[in-house]
């Protein structure tokens, strides 16, 4: 009786792989890149990070204003985020405050401006020295990440005390570089 059973068993088994099929379906989807950079007026960490998210956060309201020599107390941030597989790069160049006059030689203010955890950069006159410095280097992403670096600055007490009258300006710039 057993071997009846048994027999009866495989044999509705072996019927049911005879009449089994399959179907599928593919699941697909394109993710586009993001690779954004701001200069922020806080440190940007959110739980979970989005580009509307970054888009909304509050930039840095410029010109930093420039009082006395020395160390300068102000709050801004180089901020990125980026799903950049293979990662990214964001340097940093500087030129000094420059005052000029129709007919009169330029007039310079030198600063060094420093990026937490990157790289600093001295103006001298013209240019910053180095002429560039990399300050943010993300060699690979598994995840949209963020990076948010305070930055500071530093007035030249010489150059800032013995400086001739007039109107200074100069400009800090960042720029992103994704990894190909």
């Amino acid at each position: 009786m057993k071997k009846l059973i048994s027999a009866i068993l495989v044999l509705a088994l072996a019927s049911f792989a005879i009449f089994a099929d399959t179907d599928f379906f593919e699941v697909e989807t394109e993710v586009e890149g993001v690779n954004m950079m701001k200069i922020t007026a806080g440190k940007y960490n959110p739980t979970t990070p989005t580009p509307e998210g970054f888009e909304g956060v509050g930039a840095f309201e410029g010109p930093l204003v420039i009082n006395a020599a020395g160390d300068q107390s102000f709050n801004a941030y180089l901020s990125t985020l980026s799903n950049n597989r293979t990662g990214y790069t964001v340097s940093m160049t500087a030129t000094a405050m420059k005052s000029s006059i129709t007919s009169q030689a330029d007039a310079y203010i030198n600063y060094k401006v420093t990026v937490q955890g990157g790289g600093a950069i001295t103006t001298n006159n013209t240019t910053s020295s180095p002429t560039s410095v990399d300050v943010i280097t993300v060699t690979g992403l598994t995840e949209l990440a963020v990076q948010s670096r305070k930055i500071s600055l530093t007035v030249d007490t010489t150059s800032y005390n013995s400086a001739v009258e007039g109107s200074y300006s100069g400009t800090v710039t960042f720029t992103y570089t994704a990894t190909q």
